[in-house]
């Protein structure tokens, strides 16, 4: 199956927004249970999917480089702009 980049961006971004949210929620509540558990789901989701970006279209920073050869991670449009995740209809 076809990975959909724009998609995937797309959830990553929301995985993102939940993990940092469920984080600052937990600055002020740290023994609840219940939202740590969420974190630590939503946490686990969101390295999955920054896997699966990064095996089919490369690193999202430049931590997520790895190679001996050239500095790829300055090639084509950095994937956090517009035309790195248009979508296509």
């Amino acid at each position: 199956m076809k990975t959909c980049k724009c998609k995937l961006m797309k959830t990553i971004q929301a995985l993102a927004f939940s993990v940092h949210e469920t984080a600052l929620y937990l600055d002020g509540h740290p023994t609840d249970r219940r939202a740590i558990s969420y974190f630590n789901a939503q946490n686990e989701k969101l390295r999955e999917a920054a896997a699966t970006y990064e095996e089919n279209f490369g690193p999202l920073t430049s931590n997520g480089f790895s190679g001996d050869g050239d500095w790829t991670w300055i090639k084509g449009p950095w994937p956090w702009k517009y035309e790195a995740n248009v979508c296509e209809n």
